[in-house]
């Protein structure tokens, strides 16, 4: 098992833990794990690091809650992803808003 995938299995508590059944990842949607999938890739090939990630899904999952904002875990991840990806000069905003138009979590045709 390599880091990436060790550092996801031993998070099974606490805010950043990702939604499982029987203690395997839980996705109610196929654009959830299409994007789990882009982050673990993403952290895998050095892009990012999985704990820079987590502290900034830990950051998005906060700031939702205390603004009562109505949301999912993977909104959250999608979120942190985002952010974090534009934030270190990956992709730009309209990139990813291009990207991920056929993605919205919002968007019934595409799930």
């Amino acid at each position: 098992m390599d880091r990436i995938a060790k550092s996801i299995a031993a998070d099974i508590n606490g805010p950043a833990a990702i939604p499982r059944r029987n203690g395997e990842p839980l996705f109610d949607e196929p654009w959830q794990s299409r994007i789990f999938g882009a982050a673990v890739a993403l952290c895998e090939c050095g892009c990012i690091e999985w704990d820079e990630f987590r502290e900034r899904l830990i950051a998005e999952i906060s700031l939702a809650e205390s603004r009562a904002e109505a949301s999912t875990y993977y909104e959250r991840f999608l979120s942190a992803l985002e952010r974090l990806l534009t934030d270190k000069g990956i992709c730009a905003t309209e990139e990813i808003d291009l990207l991920t138009t056929d993605e919205s979590p919002d968007d019934d045709d595409h799930r």
